[in-house]
């Protein structure tokens, strides 16, 4: 198989943090860009969803925050319900 060179530009900061994480899992940033290729082919697309960081939106990230506050005083209260993570993270819509 005929081997190509790809040059892609990014922030050297992700560099070094794609390198390091990479180093620490046993390979290199060539390996790991080539594992994105091959899962990108496999999956038809992206191999991870894309979607919006509830918490980058501050009255979303507020909305949260006012949920959560609001669980932990309801489970101080003598035989409060508790909730499990799945049944927050639906109210949450995460």
């Amino acid at each position: 198989m005929s081997q190509e060179t790809v040059s892609i530009r990014t922030d050297s900061t992700l560099k070094r943090q794609v390198a390091a994480l990479s180093e620490r899992l046993g390979f290199n940033t060539t390996t790991a860009v080539n594992m994105f290729f091959r899962a990108f082919v496999q999956t038809g697309g992206l191999p991870f969803d894309v979607v919006a960081d509830p918490l980058s939106d501050p009255e979303e990230r507020q909305e949260i925050i006012t949920i959560l506050k609001r669980r932990v005083a309801e489970a101080e209260e003598p035989g409060a319900k508790w909730y499990s993570l799945a049944e927050v993270k639906r109210e949450l819509g995460l």
